[in-house]
């Protein structure tokens, strides 16, 4: 008996069910991902323009000095209208108001407006003043004229005490 060997080139495809291990996920659509790199696109545009307008308010911000300026009044206000105050001195650049145990003395000197208390201690209210002047209104007001520097800028302040 003669056995026929037949040559198969080919394996017939064998079906089989296989489970998904593989889990579907949306990703992001072609529209979300514009909108996304819009809206990087614009904060990195606006980080320049954010900057240069930091940059032009510095000396409002940084080197504003209507804060010492407000502090200072606020110290010669409550000295001036205090109950116990006995007498007055006003000349061009110097106040001194005399309490019932302490004088105060308010002058210019050396470009700062300096305060002491009983010849004692120097305790300067305000820097880079070009020139201060006193002027007594009534008894109980005192106009105070300040000419100071900020920056390049020479600024002149009139405070009603």
């Amino acid at each position: 008996m003669k056995s026929h060997l037949q040559n198969n080139n080919y394996v017939f495809k064998i079906t089989k069910r296989i489970k998904n291990i593989v889990t579907q996920k949306q990703g992001f659509s072609l529209i979300e991902s514009l909108f996304a790199l819009f809206i990087q696109f614009v904060i990195v545009m606006l980080i320049p323009i954010i900057i240069v307008t930091l940059g032009q308010l510095k000396n409002t911000i940084f080197e504003d000095r209507t804060f010492d300026i407000e502090i200072m009044v606020k110290d010669m206000e409550n000295v001036i209208h205090a109950n116990d105050v006995k007498q007055q001195m006003i000349s061009n650049k110097t106040m001194m108001i005399q309490r019932d145990n302490v004088l105060v003395n308010y002058r210019f000197q050396n470009k700062k407006i300096i305060k002491t208390i009983n010849h004692h201690g120097n305790i300067t209210m305000l820097n880079n003043v070009q020139d201060v002047h006193y002027q007594e209104i009534d008894h109980h007001m005192i106009l105070m004229t300040i000419k100071y520097k900020e920056g390049a800028i020479l600024h002149v302040k009139e405070v009603l005490l």
